[in-house]
């Protein structure tokens, strides 16, 4: 079972923000030089064109992926698998700031795991209720707290 991510105007706004920086970054240095010379401009306009690309399509791809022994979340080319067997707990969280996470949302779960250098990851699927009840169906134990 396949879960999206959750994606709000929040969210959305640091994306925006984080895309500006970049053209900033990227393009406007060649305002400045007076020379304007292909290999810069085309250099440049790649250097933008990729890293944006890249900044959407981990942002926008977000799953959680309910595989048989583990759960994949994965974003872009960045994967975590979190074996069933590890999980401890998950909560409500709206402490997005710190911590692993890999989500788009305010609105947030914290996963509490054995393993792992944080022992937690926050994610964000659209139908918590759904993605809840899912997880208590393959993890026999798991604490849900509020």
């Amino acid at each position: 079972m396949v879960f999206r991510s959750k994606i709000d105007k929040y969210f959305l706004f640091v994306i925006t923000v984080a895309i500006i920086v970049l053209a900033f970054a990227c393009l406007f240095p060649l305002f400045l030089d007076g020379q304007k010379e292909p290999f810069g401009i085309v250099l440049m306009f790649s250097m933008f064109t990729l890293t944006t690309g890249f900044l959407l399509w981990i942002s926008f791809s977000i799953r959680y992926i309910f595989q048989e022994k583990y759960l994949l979340v994965k974003a872009g080319p960045l994967n975590k698998r979190i074996a069933y067997s590890e999980m401890i707990s998950i909560r409500p969280t709206k402490d997005i700031l710190t911590g692993y996470r890999i989500l788009s949302s305010i609105d947030a779960l914290a996963i509490s795991y054995q393993t792992g250098l944080m022992g937690e990851i926050k994610i964000s699927p659209k139908d918590k209720e759904r993605f809840i009840e899912e997880l208590k169906m393959r993890v026999s134990g798991i604490k849900i707290l509020q």
